[in-house]
């Protein structure tokens, strides 16, 4: 889950850079510096994005062309075309004039999580109360680009009490609802808490829970940076760093909170020690561990003079896996300074993390990727001090990540003014379809940053970031990212596993195609076709198979039944870590 702080503001380098033409890396409907999701007047920041649930995606962001800021959404569909039905430049999801007039200070920090029918949830902080200061919306955006009219016209209020309430972030309960998390000032609180809120497909609160909010955690101290996880039963894990032990020191506390409303019994009260290792914990970052825990990773200063990423699993039960490292394992041993990480699940119970590093033998920021498995360890496919990402001398920030589907993972970042982009395998290598440097996903003279990802199908991604080419303040724009050996028909790394992937045959064909592979082992296995645009086309096979020789045909018809156009597809099969690709050239 993303985190946007409403004190943050884009910071661009003030360094000229000449653009080049990178290597097309989406589908040709896409321009080649990426699509304009919003180019209003005044400015546009601060981008979060949401699958649609066909491998495109919905992104918000706050707004200034108006007199007072507002949260606006926009569609853009997986062929790069901005949904025509929705408003050019975003729908504004606060819509009552006379409200919006009287509003002070505006809507920030939007959070965004999809509804599973192919629209939105956003939530933000809001500023409309002189009283309450600093309070919790949310609305819904549906597919078609309208505003939810079940709901109120300028949101619902998740919790509007005096005191501030801010760095939100959220998670679908699987239902088209949401649950939000934010730290909390209110009246009687130590400093800052932990609290929660429910709220329906339906636009309403949620009964069963607290008016305001549930307080997950009130311990002494402040309790600050919740991210969030959604528990596979309707309710979520929350994580934050914590003071109460230590007033100069943060430690890693985590919570389980019920789809009824109330904490989970079985977890300790104020949350479960995650990690109180000597000196400072911070900044954590929450993964599913795919069977209702999670695993967390968090920046570390238990070591002198410098800073590591550490990552530990908590089981649903309420308790540290007895498996892993007490205060948790180290997932990098370099000696450098490492810093904000993010992590998303692998897969297979542990989890992909990224985070930048201070590099001396570059004497700059770079990114990095580690996997940590289900056990506890680290992969030994990979480097121990983590992947680099890129071999390129600039400064690399604001790391974004997405999971490829194949237990890797695709990672965007800021570099100095450009966006770039890389994808690193299950295997711990780096895709050899990508440069060494990171693939360009915008690179102008112009500035762009603050970006965003959400993972598509076909182990691709959609980039959204801030731009400033329009040269009359910041803009939204977005691209897609595709796994390129699903765009050329180029093959990722042999597999060690012994798994084989035959060509097709016939091929060109006018009929049916037969897709044959090889199995030394039961292993589960994913077969799907995707299109010459990277969008899946139709799912041929997804679960466990025997050892042995397997033939799957494709009938040259997509998910729905219907014949599909002559062209060029592709056949992608996923099993043990690795992915293997074949073109397929269908004639009339």
């Amino acid at each position: 889950m993303r985190i946007r702080a409403a004190s943050v503001s884009l910071v661009i380098a003030g360094v000229a850079l000449c653009a080049f033409a990178a290597p097309r890396l989406a589908s040709a409907e896409w321009p080649q510096f990426g699509r304009p999701i919003s180019t209003a007047i005044n400015g546009q920041q601060h981008a979060a994005i949401a699958s649609d649930g066909a491998d495109g995606a919905i992104i918000t962001w706050q707004d200034l062309r108006n007199s007072k800021i507002n949260v606006f959404a926009q569609h853009v569909r997986a062929t790069g075309e901005v949904d025509a039905g929705w408003l050019a430049n975003g729908q504004a999801l606060l819509t009552d004039s006379l409200a919006m007039a009287t509003t002070d200070g505006g809507q920030t920090s939007p959070v965004i999580v999809p509804d599973g029918a192919g629209g939105a949830i956003v939530a933000w902080q809001d500023l409309r109360s002189a009283v309450t200061e600093t309070d919790i919306f949310a609305q819904h955006v549906l597919a078609s680009g309208v505003v939810d009219p079940s709901w109120k016209a300028n949101g619902t209020a998740l919790c509007a009490i005096e005191g501030i309430q801010n760095s939100l972030t959220m998670v679908s309960d699987g239902a088209g609802g949401a649950i939000v998390t934010w730290r909390d000032g209110r009246p009687g609180a130590s400093a800052t808490d932990i609290y929660a809120q429910h709220v329906l497909a339906s636009g309403s609160v949620d009964a069963r829970w607290p008016e305001n909010g549930i307080a997950v955690c009130t311990a002494t101290g402040s309790q600050e940076f919740p991210t969030i996880v959604g528990d596979g039963t309707g309710g979520a894990i929350i994580t934050w760093h914590d003071t109460r032990r230590d007033p100069n020191n943060f430690d890693i506390f985590a919570q389980h909170v019920l789809e009824l409303g109330i904490v989970d019994r079985a977890w300790p009260g104020n949350g479960l020690a995650v990690s109180l290792a000597d000196g400072s914990q911070g900044f954590p970052t929450i993964a599913s561990d795919g069977a209702h825990g999670a695993i967390i990773a968090w920046t570390d200063g238990r070591l002198a003079a410098t800073e590591h990423i550490f990552a530990q699993h908590v089981l649903a039960a309420g308790a540290v896996d007895p498996a892993w490292p007490t205060d948790g394992r180290a997932i990098s041993n370099a000696g450098d300074l490492e810093t904000r990480p993010l992590a998303v699940p692998d897969g297979a119970g542990g989890a992909i993390v990224t985070w930048q590093a201070f590099r001396t033998d570059l004497n700059q920021l770079s990114m990095f990727a580690q996997h940590v498995t289900a056990a506890g360890v680290v992969d030994p496919a990979w480097p121990p001090a983590g992947k680099a990402l890129s071999i390129s001398d600039l400064k690399q920030t604001n790391g974004e990540i997405a999971p490829d589907g194949a237990g890797g993972a695709i990672v965007a970042w800021q570099e100095n003014a450009d966006i770039f982009a890389q994808h690193v395998l299950a295997s711990g290598a780096l895709d050899p379809t990508y440069p060494a440097i990171g693939r360009p996903v915008v690179n102008l003279s112009s500035g762009q940053g603050d970006p965003a990802v959400v993972a598509t199908g076909g182990g691709g991604a959609i980039v959204a970031w801030s731009d400033t080419r329009g040269g009359l303040g910041l803009d939204i724009y977005a691209m897609q990212v595709l796994a390129v050996d699903t765009v050329t028909g180029v093959e990722g790394p042999p597999s060690l596993s012994g798994i084989t992937f035959e060509r097709p045959r016939p091929n060109p064909a006018r009929g049916p195609f037969t897709l044959s592979f090889a199995l030394p082992r039961e292993t589960r296995v994913r077969v799907n076709v995707y299109d010459a645009a990277g969008r899946r086309v139709r799912e041929l096979a997804s679960g466990a198979l025997p050892a042995g020789q397997h033939a799957l045909a494709w009938d040259l018809r997509d998910q729905g039944g219907q014949a599909v156009g002559a062209g060029i597809y592709f056949a992608r099969l996923e099993a043990e870590g690795s992915s293997f690709t074949k073109k397929l050239v269908m004639v009339r």
